[in-house]
C-alpha cells in the first residue's frame, strides 16, 4: 500500500508520466505512477499489483504505460508492475540464468549461515577445480564491497592453511579477490562496464562471496560479463539482509524451485553449538519464534546473550570494558594489535538519524572514548588518535571503498594518519586524514553496513517506533549473527515481537519467469 505522505521522488515521478502522457487529471496514473516508484525505493522490483486492491487498470492504458515488451516508463503486467529499467533487468537477468541452466553445470549457488562452511566448500572446489586443469589466473574471485573482498581473501587463506592439500595444489589456490566494480570494469558516470557480453572477463571459473548484497543491476551485469561456458559461483546467506540497493536478487534465486538443482545449502554451523547463545538466537530467528527468542535472551543457560529492557540507553561503563583492550593498544602504539582490539566490540542499530541512530551515536560515543586514548598535540577536531573511521564514498585513486575501516595513529614520524589494512595478513598502510573520501566515524554503524563484517561483541540497540519499515526478521537475524561470542540487545519484547513478524516481500518475478 501506498505511504499515507508520499515521498517528493514519488511525487515527481508521477507528475512527470501524467505531463508526458497527456493525462494530468488521470488520477489512476497517478497512483500507479506513486506505489510502482516508492516500491522500487523500497528495494521491490515488481510491485505486485494486489497492493493497490481498487486500481483501475484500464484507465492508466496509453503513452507512459505498457505490456511486458513494451518500450514505455511503465510496464504493467498481470500481477506485477514495474519501471521499466528493472522490468528490462529481470528479463535479461531470467535470459542468462536460463542459458546456464541449459548447458548443465556453469552455475552454483552455496547459501548457508555463518560458521555453516561456505568457505571451507569453496576451497576445496578452487583445489578440484585445479585439479582438473584450470590454471589459477582463470579464476577469479569477488564480492560487492572492498571489505567483504578482504574477508573472502583473508578466509580463503586461512582455510587453505588449515585444509590438508598436497603442496603443488595449496600453492596454487587464489586467494586475491576484488570488488565487484572493479572486477567488472567500473566506468566513472556511466551506468555499464567495460566487461560485458561482448567483451567477457578473461575467465573459467568466477565466485563471489557476499552475494546477498547484490542488487538486480550489478548481478544483471554479472551474469552478461561471465562467459557462458565458464562456471559462476554465488555464495551467501539467503536469511540475511538483501541489497540497499533494489532487490533481494540472491534470496530470490534460493526460492526458485527451476535452480533447486544448483542450489547447496550448508545447515549445520560448526561455530555454533546446540549451548551457543548466539546460534540459538538464529535459529530462533529463523524459525520466527519468538517464545523461543525471548527464553534464549532471558536463560541463565547462555549469558554470552541478554536482553535490557529498562529503556535507559546506552552505559558509559559499558563500553570503557568493552573497548579497555582497544585504549590500552592505541596507547602502545601497536597497530595490528588496535585493529584486533577494536573488533572486540560494535554498536549496531538500523537507524541513522535520531537519538538512537548512528550519527548521534558517534557524537556521544566520541565523547566517552576521548577520554581513555591519548591525546596528540596540533591534532584537530574531529580528527584524535584512535578515531575509527569507515568510508562511505569508493575512491579508486585511493585504493579504499564504501565499508572500509581505517584507524586514526600516528606515523613513525608523529604526524597523524589513518590506517587500513592492505589484504595481506598484517600489513597496513597509511593515508592522509586530508586525502580520504567521504567518511565517518565508527564506533556505531548500521546493521546494513555491518553485513560482511564479525564482531566479537555487538551491542544492538533497538528503536521502539512501531512504524519503522527496517526493522524486520532479515535486519534482526543479520545484526545478530555479526556476533561471534556474545551479544546485548537494547529493546523492548514488542519491538522484538514486530521484527520477528516482518517479513520482506518477494522483490522480484525471477522465480515465477524461472518455472
Amino acid at each position: 500500500m501506498i505511504a499515507a505522505i508520499s515521498h517528493p521522488l514519488d511525487e515527481q515521478l508521477a507528475t512527470l508520466l501524467q505531463r508526458l502522457g497527456g493525462a494530468a487529471d488521470n488520477a489512476a496514473l497517478r497512483l500507479l505512477a506513486k506505489y510502482v516508484s516508492e516500491s522500487t525505493r523500497n528495494g521491490v522490483i515488481a510491485a505486485p499489483l494486489a497492493g493497490l486492491p481498487n486500481f483501475d487498470r484500464d484507465a492508466v492504458q496509453g503513452a507512459v504505460v505498457g505490456e511486458p515488451g513494451d518500450y514505455k516508463p511503465l510496464i504493467l503486467g498481470d500481477s506485477h508492475a514495474w519501471l521499466y529499467r528493472y522490468w528490462r533487468y529481470e528479463e535479461r537477468l531470467v535470459g542468462c540464468i536460463r542459458e546456464r541452466l541449459a548447458r548443465g553445470d556453469a552455475f552454483q549457488i552455496i547459501t548457508g549461515g555463518p560458521g555453516t562452511g561456505k568457505t571451507t566448500t569453496v576451497t576445496r572446489t578452487l583445489a578440484h577445480l585445479l585439479e582438473q586443469g584450470i590454471r589459477p589466473e582463470r579464476i577469479l574471485l569477488a564480492a560487492p564491497t572492498g571489505k567483504a573482498a578482504m574477508r573472502m581473501q583473508e578466509s580463503i587463506t586461512e582455510t587453505r592453511q588449515r585444509l590438508a592439500f598436497p603442496t603443488e595444489i595449496a600453492e596454487r589456490i587464489p586467494t586475491q579477490a576484488s570488488t565487484l566494480h572493479r572486477l567488472l570494469g567500473f566506468i566513472p558516470n556511466r551506468v555499464g562496464f567495460r566487461h560485458h557480453a561482448e567483451n567477457p572477463l578473461p575467465a573459467d571459473v568466477v565466485i563471489v562471496d557476499e552475494a546477498s548484497m547484490i542488487d538486480i543491476s550489478l548481478m544483471t551485469h554479472l551474469f552478461e560479463a561471465v562467459p557462458p561456458q565458464a562456471k559462476l559461483i554465488l555464495l551467501g546467506d539467503k536469511d540475511q539482509l538483501a541489497s540497499v540497493e533494489t532487490g533481494s536478487i540472491f534470496r530470490d534465486l534460493c526460492a526458485a524451485p527451476a535452480l533447486q538443482g544448483s542450489i547447496t545449502v550448508l545447515q549445520k554451523s560448526y561455530r555454533f553449538g546446540a549451548e551457543d547463545g548466539i546460534g540459538q538466537l538464529a535459529q530462533a530467528i529463523r524459525d520466527a519464534d519468538e517464545e523461543r527468542l525471548l527464553e534464549v535472551l532471558a536463560s541463565p543457560e547462555f549469558p554470552e546473550v541478554s536482553l535490557d529492557e529498562s529503556g535507559g540507553g546506552l552505559d558509559a561503563a559499558f563500553l570503557r570494558h568493552g573497548w579497555a583492550a582497544y585504549a590500552d593498544a592505541v596507547q602502545a602504539g601497536e597497530t595490528e594489535a588496535v585493529f584486533s582490539a577494536f573488533n572486540a566490540l560494535r554498536i549496531l542499530t538500523p537507524l541513522r538519524k535520531g537519538r538512537q541512530g548512528v550519527e548521534a551515536l558517534n557524537v556521544w560515543v566520541d565523547g566517552v572514548m576521548q577520554r581513555l586514548l591519548p591525546v596528540q598535540s596540533g591534532v584537530l577536531r574531529p580528527w584524535y588518535v584512535g578515531r575509527p573511521v569507515m568510508v562511505t564514498q569508493n575512491d579508486y585513486r585511493q585504493n579504499l571503498f564504501n565499508g572500509d575501516i581505517g584507524i586514526a595513529l600516528p606515523n613513525a614520524s608523529g604526524e597523524l594518519r589513518v590506517w587500513f589494512p592492505t589484504g595481506e595478513a598484517g600489513q597496513y598502510r597509511a593515508v592522509a586524514p586530508i586525502r580520504l573520501p567521504a567518511h565517518e566515524t565508527a564506533w556505531a554503524m548500521t546493521i546494513h553496513k555491518s553485513q560482511g563484517s564479525e564482531f566479537t561483541r555487538v551491542l544492538l540497540i533497538l528503536p521502539e517506533a512501531e512504524d519503522l519499515p527496517l526493522l524486520g526478521r532479515e535486519l534482526l537475524y543479520t545484526a545478530v549473527t555479526r556476533a561471534k561470542q556474545g551479544i546485548h540487545v537494547l529493546a523492548n519484547r514488542a519491538t522484538l515481537g514486530r521484527a520477528l513478524r516482518l517479513v520482506a516481500p518477494s522483490a522480484s518475478c525471477l522465480r515465477v519467469k524461472l518455472e
